[in-house]
């Protein structure tokens, strides 16, 4: 499964984006596997297109290849897990969608994050310390 960032489909849904050709392409490469997505990434995305035409490829994009939502509300666990990130990497700058990426791909081994943040990389890690498992190769 392939957890979607912010960075990758808000270059597919605004072709002005200087990373639109990279995530059209990337897109292809990874479209016939399992896509998901959690809410504070769509939250994310949706403030970054504020055009009705980007939000409607938005809404065509989670239509089409059927991405799915990780469902983690009322996860008390979770929340606090990722305040718990959010703090170990305050130097860092990340965003609460950072920080949620991070800790599911923790919870879910199968998850495999899609992001063109170079700090999934070189920076963060799970909250188990391990490396967080990219998608795509830089």
């Amino acid at each position: 499964m392939i957890l979607v960032d912010t960075g990758p489909l808000v270059a597919l849904c605004d072709a002005r984006d200087g990373l639109h050709t990279r995530a059209t392409a990337d897109f292809r490469s990874l479209a016939r596997r399992r896509l998901v997505v959690c809410e504070p990434v769509l939250t994310e995305t949706c403030f970054h297109l504020t055009h009705s035409v980007h939000r409607r490829r938005l809404r065509a994009i989670i239509d089409e290849f059927g991405m799915q939502s990780v469902d983690v509300d009322d996860d008390h666990a979770f929340w606090l897990a990722v305040c718990d990130w959010l703090i170990k990497y305050t130097d860092h700058d990340p965003d609460w969608a950072d920080g949620c990426l991070a800790v599911l791909s923790g919870y879910d081994t199968r998850l495999k994050v899609w992001t063109y943040d170079g700090e999934f990389r070189t920076t963060w890690r799970r909250p188990d310390g391990s490396a967080i498992p990219l998608a795509l190769k830089p």
